[in-house]
């Protein structure tokens, strides 16, 4: 195809390996590199096979992997047009750095991870080399070597958001909004930071509280009091955004306004709030297997990405002198978790449901 485009992956997991394996069906010509050796060598044997929750989301692509010893060989070839980083948030500048030698003098580098990786990025590659990709909504799972399965379904408004990091609508994003709706919908943001800290609420409040207690997305849901955790601590990073001068959005269809207010204890909002978590159990908005990112690292005895999603919400509220506590108690206790002094269990999130001790 005459606008084929090369595009390298740093990451070739549930995020980058979805976007990977889209785009190279697309006919652009995609390169995975990825660290673990295991899903290289699966990807290299027969593809990439990715599932949704419609059969005709179901495919297996040839896609080219590298493992991370292996990079140094690109050097021979041709410059690449864009750069992902979709690793996790601690692995954000080494694979950063990584990836920029082979970049073209005119590409970019994007993050399409969980957190908020930008300034990292930036401070490698430059600001004027950095774009932002927000994954609103794919919640992907690379459950064993090269078979990813999506648990949410395909072309909401927004599952992907594009965004320069000063707001600025150029010809560079729109190419690559371009480029990524062979994925997914994509939407081109001039907030990319406040489009950020939405994201971030969303993970803040599934994400910590699956790893706490070892439960998938629906089944947190269906239980009082760890729904009322969520809403506690997804209520609090909304408050936290805001007195960062940030514009917090809806949190998977649900008004900031009604989450802030349901974790301060409005019981209006707070019933609001409630039912539109519930339907989403009923609805297929979310099949039962999906286990958020955090939840399921911990299950495998990986490091989680806990002080880049709830540390930033409690570092915010150390900055911005507001209540946190809530996301306080899960980052503690996911931390100890993670060194092996606490096994994820329900009760461990007892005390943080809303209503529930200070907020």
């Amino acid at each position: 195809m005459s606008d084929t485009r090369r595009v390298l992956i740093a990451g070739a997991g549930a995020v980058g390996g979805y976007i990977g394996a889209h785009l190279a069906r697309a006919g652009h010509a995609v390169t995975l590199i990825d660290p673990w050796w295991e899903n290289v060598a699966a990807i290299r044997a027969r593809g990439l096979s990715v599932t949704g929750i419609t059969a005709e989301e179901a495919f297996t692509q040839p896609v080219r992997a590298l493992g991370v010893g292996e990079a140094q060989s690109l050097v021979w070839e041709a410059p690449f047009d864009y750069a992902f980083v979709a690793m996790k948030s601690y692995d954000t500048r080494w694979a950063a750095e990584l990836v920029l030698p082979y970049l073209g003098p005119d590409g970019v580098i994007a993050s399409a991870q969980n957190g908020i990786n930008d300034p990292t990025i930036a401070a490698v590659a430059g600001p004027e080399r950095t774009v932002g990709i927000v994954v609103a909504g794919i919640a992907a799972e690379l459950f064993e070597p090269a078979r990813i399965r999506r648990a949410v379904p395909r072309g909401q408004p927004g599952n992907l958001e594009v965004g320069e990091l000063d707001g600025r609508l150029t010809e560079r994003v729109d190419a690559l909004t371009g480029l990524l709706s062979a994925v997914d919908s994509t939407l081109v943001t001039t907030d990319l930071p406040s489009r950020r800290w939405t994201k971030l609420v969303v993970n803040a409040m599934r994400n910590a509280v699956s790893a706490a207690t070892g439960l998938s997305g629906n089944d947190i849901t269906r239980v009082d009091a760890l729904r009322r955790a969520a809403i506690r601590i997804g209520g609090e990073a909304v408050r936290v955004g805001r007195a960062k001068g940030l514009t917090v959005g809806r949190v998977t269809g649900i008004d900031p306004d009604d989450l802030q207010g349901a974790a301060e204890g409005d019981p209006e909002r707070l019933a609001r709030v409630e039912a539109i978590m519930l339907a989403g159990t009923r609805d297929g908005t979310r099949l039962d297997f999906q286990r958020p990112s955090m939840g399921q690292d911990v299950l495998r005895g990986r490091r989680t990405e806990i002080d880049h999603i709830n540390g930033l919400v409690v570092a915010g509220a150390e900055a911005t002198g507001t209540a946190a506590s809530g996301n306080r108690t899960v980052l503690d206790i996911v931390r100890a978790i993670e060194r092996g002094w606490l096994t994820p269990a329900p009760d461990l999130l007892a005390g943080v449901g809303v209503g529930v001790g200070p907020g």
